[in-house]
């Protein structure tokens, strides 16, 4: 990679849509956007030139923009020097990560990997796909997105929300912050949760199971549910058997609620199509592949939101057109 001297308050360059955006810096807002195209684009919020503040490598597929003033990686303390705010656009299939002190994360409209880290600052994920990995001292974690998920979210002292449609792999961890779980747990898992002394609740959607190791904890539903004993472990079957979630805590309690509001699912671009608008009805003898080949529909969306063929916002336009056509 070449490393920069002297630049303004901006900064474009090209990674390609699978390239690299590496950032450490100490404190202020960072919002980051997945856009399409190739393109790293950098603008500081507050006229400071970016090369006053960071050392900056560029490469033919990555930018790593790392703050002056002995910030040191894995959220340890900085020396001295403040950071900046930022406003950034990356391809949206491109590799994300982030570390700071206590500056607040707001992302969004990303498929590609991702790593958050921060010691103080609050982290706000919307709109994401694929693999998420989140960490935080005493910063609260907060995911709201309407496309499956590969999760991984650890805190200390901050609470963890999160309400996607899907998790197909889960590892949330506190020590006295709450956890806070909307979500369908689908695929192979596993699905865990550990906490010292936080709380966890969880939004019953399907049937699952919770296996629990916990020394003061208990576990309860306001869904129909019933429970079995393991040696060393309290069992809690919400609904008919389904995908089984660990839950290890001291002192906290796991709590199973009714979904009121649950996130709705990516809806997948569907190609165009020719409406026959004077088609009849289609009978019920139909409906079931009809029903089939939509679902067909949104798995190939989902597959292209995985490969990062299409952007988040792009699969819950194309469901959605997808659901209008099928009414």
């Amino acid at each position: 990679m070449s490393k920069t001297t002297a630049i303004g308050t901006t900064l474009e360059h090209r990674i390609g849509p699978r390239g690299r955006f590496e950032l450490r810096q100490a404190s202020g807002d960072i919002v980051i956007r997945g856009v399409e195209g190739d393109t790293v684009r950098i603008k500081s919020l507050d006229d400071k030139p970016l090369s006053d503040v960071f050392d900056i490598e560029l490469g033919d597929d990555q930018v790593d923009l790392r703050q002056r003033g002995g910030f040191d990686v894995g959220m340890r303390l900085f020396s001295r020097g403040s950071g900046a705010d930022l406003k950034i656009e990356v391809p949206h299939g491109a590799a994300v990560s982030v570390d700071t002190g206590s500056a607040d994360i707001d992302a969004s409209d990303l498929s590609g990997s991702k790593t958050f880290r921060t010691a103080s600052g609050e982290v706000s994920l919307n709109r994401i796909a694929g693999g998420v990995d989140v960490e935080t001292v005493s910063g609260e974690i907060e995911i709201d997105g309407a496309a499956p998920l590969d999760l991984a979210a650890k805190s200390v002292s901050g609470d963890i929300r999160v309400r996607v449609p899907s998790i197909r792999r889960l590892d949330l961890g506190t020590t006295s912050g709450d956890i806070r779980l909307d979500a369908e747990l689908t695929g192979s898992g596993p699905f865990a949760m550990r906490s010292i002394s936080g709380d966890a609740t969880i939004v019953g959607r399907t049937g699952f199971r919770v296996e629990a190791e916990s020394i003061t904890g208990d576990l309860s539903s306001d869904q129909p549910s019933r429970r079995e004993s393991l040696p060393g472990r309290k069992v809690l079957i919400v609904g008919r058997p389904g995908p089984t979630l660990t839950f290890r805590s001291v002192s906290g309690d796991l709590h199973v609620v009714e979904p009121r509001d649950a996130a709705p699912a990516v809806q997948a671009t569907v190609a165009e199509e020719t409406v026959d608008d004077t088609a009849q009805p289609s009978n019920d003898q139909n409906a079931e592949p009809e029903a089939g080949a939509a679902e067909d529909k949104r798995l190939e969306v989902l597959r292209a939101l995985e490969r990062g063929d299409i952007t988040v916002a792009e699969a819950t336009e194309q469901l959605a057109q997808l659901d209008e056509v099928l009414r």
